[in-house]
């Protein structure tokens, strides 16, 4: 029981990490022409501030853990917890290729 109460925790932070990642990842890959922003909430506060789109991208992942831990344990809570963070994972995936195609293509 005590190793399942850690892998949440854990899965919660990874949820924050990938989070700031992904809105690093693509903060850079628009500066640099490289991707756009697919999601059509976050182009928008990309278009308009670059500081409501980081607080967008962070913000929503802070709050579910806020709410993870005031709610009440449920298993509907940590299952979709946990696929937040296969997605956010599968992003973060997605991230990497590019930057390592670019890097790739850039290099001398």
């Amino acid at each position: 029981m005590m190793l399942a109460a850690g892998n949440r925790v854990w899965n919660r932070y990874l949820l924050l990490v990938l989070s700031v990642f992904d809105a690093l990842a693509t903060d850079t890959g628009i500066r640099l022409q490289l991707i756009g922003e697919a999601n059509p909430i976050a182009r928008a506060l990309y278009e308009t501030n670059v500081v409501l789109f980081y607080a967008y991208k962070t913000l929503l992942p802070l709050l579910l853990l806020f709410l993870l831990r005031h709610a009440p344990e449920r298993r509907i809570v940590h299952l979709g917890t946990s696929l937040a963070t296969a997605l956010y994972g599968a992003v973060a995936l997605y991230h990497a290729a590019w930057i390592l195609y670019a890097a790739s293509v850039s290099w001398p």
